[in-house]
């Protein structure tokens, strides 16, 4: 059994891509909180230190990458359809999948608004909205007066 075979591979695969990029920065930001929250653990080893980017090696900075790793083997269980030989998360990420390249099939067969048509409706919302709210401001101001005339205001 492959551990690395992508379901339905070329199938959907834009909708795959902004939901992937957008569960990564989700992933990230938990384990940037994770090791904000984490921060005042101490060293692993007495001057401990990340090669590379010179930063204290800590007990916070390995749950955070840990978390990060662990989010990123989920994101592409649920994005690629990876198999991990766990029946329940297997099916689970076939159906991620599956909803995925539906809704980019679906989006597909939108009819999407020309530019011309688009600047139109644009235009009558505008108008729609400043007509709204001059007709708001009237009454406000007509309930205003009457209010003031009998002394409630």
């Amino acid at each position: 059994m492959s551990l690395f075979v992508i379901h339905k591979k070329g199938q959907g695969s834009y909708s795959r891509i902004v939901v992937g990029i957008a569960l990564g920065l989700l992933a990230l930001f938990a384990s940037i909180s994770l090791y904000n929250v984490l921060i005042g653990l101490p060293n692993i080893f007495e001057n401990a230190r990340v090669p590379l980017v010179d930063i204290e090696l800590t007990w916070g900075l390995i749950c955070s990458v840990a978390l990060f790793v662990f989010l990123g083997y989920l994101i592409c269980i649920l994005v690629a359809g990876f198999k991990t030989g766990l029946r329940p998360i297997d099916e689970g990420g076939k159906k991620a999948v599956e909803f995925l390249v539906e809704t980019q099939n679906e989006l597909q067969k939108v009819s999407w608004p020309t530019r011309y048509e688009l600047v139109g409706s644009t235009i009558v919302v505008v108008i729609s909205v400043v007509i709204i709210g001059f007709f708001i401001l009237g009454v406000d101001w007509v309930v205003s007066f009457f209010m003031e005339y009998i002394g409630v205001l």
